[in-house]
């Protein structure tokens, strides 16, 4: 705490933690703080957390306990847009997709099925690990109607 009797001027003092706040990184305004939190913030404050956790055991019944569902938060001119994108860390994708296309299009089947939230989102499917995570984030299938809304 700065002395009140101390007549040299705030500026001209020389800081007790040694100059830190210069090497701070300064945070820009609007920028989010933590990506992933902010996603969770939106998933909650739209009350998805039910549809986020049956995709998550849909993405584990089809791919099998090494997949993983993640939302993601982005901006589209100005406006949020998530996507869940389903990592299946299926190694054998890599290098053999063919084999890995009707264990996707089991996936996509029983998507059909779920209940869907009167939010906007996406699904991506990121077939393996070393697949780009920005490749992912590219959905094909933004909008897959339920069962009982196809004709």
């Amino acid at each position: 705490m700065p002395n009140p009797l101390d007549p040299t001027p705030a500026g001209d003092r020389p800081s007790g933690s040694g100059g830190r706040a210069e090497r701070r990184a300064r945070r820009v305004p609007g920028a989010p703080r933590n990506p992933r939190l902010e996603a969770a913030q939106y998933v909650a404050r739209h009350r998805m957390e039910p549809f986020e956790r049956s995709l998550y055991g849909l993405a584990v019944s089809v791919f099998g306990p090494e997949a993983t569902v993640v939302a993601h938060l982005r901006r589209s001119r100005g406006r949020p847009q998530l996507t869940f994108v389903v990592d299946a860390a299926d190694a054998s994708a890599r290098v053999d997709y063919a084999g890995f296309l009707p264990r996707e299009e089991a996936f996509w089947t029983a998507y059909a099925h779920l209940a869907k939230p009167d939010v906007p989102f996406a699904v991506a499917i990121r077939p393996a690990r070393g697949w780009c995570r920005s490749e992912a984030l590219a959905p094909l299938f933004a909008f897959l109607p339920a069962v009982g809304d196809a004709t």
